[in-house]
């Protein structure tokens, strides 16, 4: 029998990443200077990224939009919910997967949506867009709420945007 420990993905030895080199302090600290500075002049340029983001222009969306919600036909202004502005989160949709099996990185990105009163009070509303049927965005929602403080209530407006 092995003695290495298991996990369900194998042999835990097999998959660890390999140790890097052992030096003394002061080649270790050269070399972290050289990195720091490169980190630097990343952040820099990401910085400098977000603010021409930032500042692209606008684009005007038909509010003849379909989707649809809880009670059929939303039109894309009743989505706002009387506030100024809209974040629409776009989730990437899996027909028929199980809420539970749905794209791990937006179920990530929408777990991190935890305080909707705080953006509530900035007259901003959030929504996740799918292109799912809306029963089964309902289903994930429902999912979600049980992963999220404050139960079933806490989570976005789900919004389908077609088939």
């Amino acid at each position: 029998m092995n003695d290495e420990p298991w996990n369900e993905r194998g042999p835990v030895a097999e998959r660890a990443a390999p140790m890097p080199e052992a030096t003394d302090r002061a080649t270790w600290q050269a070399q972290l200077d050289e990195l720091v500075v490169r980190e630097k002049a990343h952040t820099r340029e990401g910085d400098a990224i977000a603010a021409a983001r930032r500042r692209l222009p606008m684009v005007e969306v038909d509010a003849t939009i379909s989707l649809t919600g809880e009670h059929g036909p939303v039109p894309l202004p009743q989505v706002f919910e009387g506030r100024r502005q809209l974040i629409a989160y776009f989730h990437m949709w899996h027909t028929g997967m199980p809420a539970q099996d749905q794209c791990p990185g937006c179920t990530f990105c929408n777990g991190q949506v935890r305080d909707l009163p705080y953006l509530h009070s900035r007259d901003v509303t959030f929504a996740t867009f799918s292109q799912g049927p809306y029963e089964e965005s309902a289903r994930y929602r429902d999912f979600m709420s049980t992963l999220r403080p404050g139960g079933p209530n806490s989570g976005g407006t789900p919004v389908s945007s077609g088939a």
